[in-house]
């Protein structure tokens, strides 16, 4: 009986993943491959609902401010390794009108108030229960991270990974200074 439900279980994330991979690479996903090739577009609208607290927020709510919009989950391990430069960068900029969300996907929202509250998270986030606004920016994994000038338009650079990875070194600074200068 066990083998049963775990095989299940296997056929529903299979079937959630391959969703997800689909609205990414078909209709939608386009912002992270035109934003990978150095181009703005237009931001996908949505309204989610708060992982803490009540309430909704729409990315329309924000226009007019520099938007960080941060993908993460809170069982990836490279979302927990950039979460303090994250929470610093949004202090240091929050005096320059940037905003920081984070959009936590499919996952039980009390898992991921436990992260918010364990790693000191002060910005707001909201949930993406289903994946389709992941979907609709092209997010293949968390962390990923856009930036959105105060006209709504996603512009380069688009971070796969920890902002926090050698590699990903400034990425977070220069992002938000592109969208500040759009």
């Amino acid at each position: 009986m066990r083998a049963l439900r775990a095989a299940a279980a296997v056929a529903v994330v299979a079937l959630l993943a391959l969703l997800v991979w689909d609205v990414a690479h078909s209709s939608g996903g386009k912002v992270a491959r035109e934003v990978d090739k150095g181009e703005m577009v237009p931001a996908p609208a949505f309204r989610l609902p708060r992982v803490a607290g009540g309430g909704h927020i729409s990315l329309a709510s924000l226009r007019g401010k520099v938007v960080v919009l941060n993908f993460w989950a809170s069982d990836c391990i490279p979302c927990k390794q950039e979460q303090g430069e994250l929470n610093k960068a949004a202090a240091k900029w929050a005096s320059r009108g940037v905003v920081f969300l984070g959009i936590d996907e499919v996952e039980l929202r009390s898992f991921a108030q436990r992260y918010l509250q364990h790693y000191g998270v002060k910005y707001q986030s909201v949930a993406d229960g289903d994946g389709a606004i992941a979907g609709k920016f092209g997010v293949t994994g968390t962390p990923e991270t856009f930036f959105i000038d105060r006209k709504g338009r996603v512009v380069p650079p688009h971070v796969v990974g920890s902002t926090a990875a050698s590699q990903n070194s400034g990425s977070l600074d220069d992002g938000i200074k592109r969208a500040l200068s759009a």
